[in-house]
C-alpha cells in the first residue's frame, strides 16, 4: 500500500485546506493509499517537520495550500537532501495558486486525482543566496514594486486576497524608481527600474502571466524588467495586460531568459519570494533544473 503524508495550511489563502482534506481523504482511501496528516500551527512549521521526514517513509507529500506552503516543503526538503526522492502533489487552497495555474490544474477534484495518479513530471527551482541564508523559490523572485508593494500587502491582511490589489493601487500612486547593481549570467550593469522580477513559473499570484515565454520546465529564469522611463500610468498598462500576458510587448518591458543574476541596492532591501517578504541586501539567484517530481 502507497503511503502519502498530506500537508495541510490551515490559513492559506481562504482558510479551506481542511476542509478540502477531509473531501480528499476519502478519494485516497478508496485508491487504497494509507494516509498520515500533518496540519501546521505556526510560520515554518512545516519547514521543519518536512525536514525531518525519512525519505522511506511515505511515496509522495500531498501539499494542500498556496505558493508560501509549497516553499516550505521544498524547502524542507532541501534541508534534508531529499528533493528528489518524493513525487509531490499540489491540491490549491491558496490565494497565489501560482505552479497550479501553469499545471492547470486549478479545480479541486481534478487536483485530487492526479495526486492519486502516477504521472510526474520535473519541475525547475531558484535557489535564492541571500545575506545570511539560502532559500529555494518555486515561483519568483521580485524586487522593487514587486517586493514593496507585497510587504505592504502583508500590513493589509484583514481585507483578505483584495489587501494585494489595494497595496498594488498604492504603491502603484507613488511610482517610486529603485536602482541596483546587477550581474546577469556574470555580466554588471547598474540597474534603474519600476521593478524587476526573476520567474521560474509561467504565473505568480492572482494568475498574472508575469513570464508568458516560461514556465519552470525549461531550464531558465525569466527576468523581466520595467525600466525607469516610466510614469504611473504606463505602469498601470502593465498591471493591466499582465493577466493576459502581453505586458511584455510593451517598449519599456524587458523579458530575458537567463541563468543566474544577482541584486544589490547598496543597502538592506526587501525581496518577494513566493509571497514572503525577506530583508537582505543582496540577492543571488540561479536555477537548478529538474529538481523536484510533480505530480500533473
Amino acid at each position: 500500500m502507497k503511503k502519502i503524508c498530506c500537508i495541510v495550511n490551515p490559513v492559506s489563502g481562504l482558510k479551506k485546506s481542511l476542509k478540502v482534506y477531509y473531501k480528499a481523504k476519502k478519494y485516497f482511501k478508496k485508491s487504497n493509499f494509507y494516509l498520515s496528516l500533518f496540519v501546521s500551527e505556526y510560520p515554518n512549521h512545516i519547514k521543519d517537520y518536512v525536514s525531518k521526514i525519512d525519505k522511506n517513509t511515505f511515496d509522495r507529500l500531498i501539499i494542500f495550500g498556496g505558493d508560501g506552503t509549497i516553499n516550505e516543503v521544498v524547502n524542507g526538503l532541501l534541508d534534508s537532501n531529499n528533493l528528489q526522492n518524493f513525487k509531490l502533489g499540489i491540491v490549491p487552497t491558496g490565494s497565489g495558486n501560482s505552479v497550479a495555474h501553469d499545471t492547470g490544474l486549478l479545480d479541486i477534484e481534478d487536483a485530487i486525482q492526479r495526486c492519486a495518479g502516477d504521472v510526474t513530471m520535473k519541475m525547475d527551482v531558484n535557489l535564492v543566496d541571500f545575506d545570511s541564508f539560502s532559500r529555494l523559490s518555486v515561483s519568483v523572485l521580485g524586487w522593487g514594486m514587486f517586493s514593496f508593494g507585497n510587504k505592504r500587502a502583508e500590513k493589509l491582511r484583514l481585507l483578505g486576497p483584495t489587501r494585494y490589489d489595494v497595496a498594488s493601487i498604492i504603491t502603484l500612486l507613488e511610482n517610486k524608481i529603485h536602482k541596483a547593481e546587477i550581474l546577469v549570467d556574470g555580466e554588471h550593469k547598474v540597474l534603474e527600474c519600476a521593478f524587476i522580477v526573476g520567474c521560474n513559473t509561467k504565473h505568480t499570484g492572482k494568475g498574472m502571466i508575469v513570464a508568458p515565454k516560461g514556465g519552470f520546465h525549461d531550464k531558465k529564469i525569466d527576468l523581466i524588467t520595467v525600466g525607469k522611463n516610466v510614469n504611473r500610468f504606463q505602469v498601470f498598462e502593465v498591471f493591466q495586460k499582465v493577466y493576459k500576458g502581453t505586458h511584455i510587448d510593451l517598449p519599456f518591458v524587458e523579458n530575458v531568459k537567463v541563468d543566474s543574476f544577482s541584486i544589490d541596492p547598496g543597502e538592506m532591501s526587501c525581496y518577494n519570494i513566493d509571497g514572503d517578504i525577506v530583508e537582505s541586501q543582496k540577492a543571488s539567484v540561479r536555477v537548478i533544473p529538474e529538481a523536484i517530481n510533480l505530480l500533473i
